[in-house]
């Protein structure tokens, strides 16, 4: 599954009003998976942006 990183900040966004709502953390590997994608493209972002 291929997600835009806007795509990707906005399902991490309701993820975490789920969890908080539910308070469920049973969803944890998926948040941390979620800004641990993000976090890459921001820095793959960031290096490219350098380099011009």
């Amino acid at each position: 599954m291929n997600q835009t990183t806007f795509e990707k900040e906005a399902h991490l966004k309701d993820l975490v009003v789920k969890l908080l709502k539910d308070r469920n953390l049973s969803d944890y590997d998926m948040l941390d998976s979620l800004f641990e994608e993000i976090k890459q493209e921001l820095h793959a972002h960031a290096k490219a942006s350098n380099s011009v």
